[in-house]
Formats: structure tokens, sequence, C-alpha cells
């Protein structure tokens, strides 16, 4: 048997025992489901990171009003009313000190500690010494309640 008979009759038998699977084929296969797992790990993750509150009754908030609620374990939440039928929520923390907003000055929720106010309906400071606005939280209704949604 000559040298390249012999290398013929040895390197064939050992790849087609993988029934065409190769080295990338396989690893292939195993990006893809990594992949997926990963993807499916990530939206339930999103979906564990967020949490919807029943805060109040729709009545609960008056045109042009505010009311403070706490949720979860202890976060508190500011939901005004700044036009009918639209509600809008946000952190009842000033973004100036931290101090409580506890009043409404016009279309305006104040923080009586400095004097800061922020627009009701967007919650933009509109008068320092607060130059942030108050972070936002997503608001839902259904016929008699108002539900608000926390991402953390």
């Amino acid at each position: 048997m000559t040298d390249s008979e012999n290398c013929s009759q040895h390197s064939s038998p050992a790849k087609d025992s993988l029934v065409g699977l190769s080295r990338r084929n396989f690893l292939s296969t195993i990006a893809i489901a990594a992949g997926s797992i990963g993807l499916t790990t990530i939206a339930s993750s999103a979906q564990a990171a967020s949490k919807k509150y029943k805060v109040c009754a729709i009545k609960d908030i008056k045109i042009g009003g505010a009311s403070s609620f706490k949720v979860g374990s202890g976060l508190m939440v500011l939901v005004t009313q700044p036009k009918s039928g639209v509600f809008r929520a946000f952190s009842q923390k000033c973004t100036h000190e931290g101090y409580a907003i506890d009043s409404i000055e016009g279309k305006n929720l104040k923080c009586q500690r400095h004097g800061a106010l922020f627009d009701m309906n967007t919650g933009d400071a509109t008068r320092g010494p607060a130059r942030s606005a108050l972070p936002k939280y997503e608001v839902s209704l259904d016929k008699k309640s108002v539900y608000v949604t926390i991402k953390n």
C-alpha cells in the first residue's frame, strides 16, 4: 500500500462518523440556542422590573388637582389631573434636594421647602432652585381606577 492510499483510508471514516455536523454548524446551533434563552431572560427581567399598582379611584383626583399615594415598599407617587380625563404620575421627591412636593400653586406642583415649581402636566421644572423635571411614571385607567406602573 502506498502512502497516498494509506492517508485516504484513515481520514474519511472519522469525518463521516459525525453525520455532517461540522464544528461551524455545531457552534452556530449553540449560539442560536443561547441567544434565544438570553432574549427570553431579558423579556422576563423587563417584565419583573416593572410593577403596576392601583393607586386610587378616578374621582379621587380633581381636575387641576393632585394627590400623593404610597406604592410598593414605600415609594411616594403624585398623581395629577391637569385637564379633564388626563392623568399624570410623578415622583413626589423634589429634584432639588429630595423634599416632598406637597402643594399646588396655579398649574404647578410646589415644593414648600425651597419654593421649586413643577408643571403638573409634564413634570418639568418651571421655577428653581430645581432644574430638572420630576421622574414620570406610566399611568393607565380602567372605568373607575387609576393605575401607575413603576419601572425599576
